[in-house]
């Protein structure tokens, strides 16, 4: 098992998703505020979902 950087990930995702949001999809809104108060796990799950390479976020 990997560990990951959580706080590069959560900014990597606040800003992947605010661009969605600020763009057409208001439903992003949404996901940007829960990304906010997810946990390291719960935030790995999310970068899963997106398809977002977790190995970018490994800590050596």
């Amino acid at each position: 098992m990997a560990t990951i950087d959580v706080d590069a990930l959560r900014e990597y995702l606040e800003d992947y998703v605010g661009t969605a949001a600020f763009n057409g999809f208001p439903a992003a809104v949404l996901d940007l505020s829960d990304i906010e108060h997810m946990d390291g796990y719960e935030l790995c799950q999310k970068a899963e979902e997106l398809g977002v390479d977790l190995r970018r976020f490994e800590v050596e």
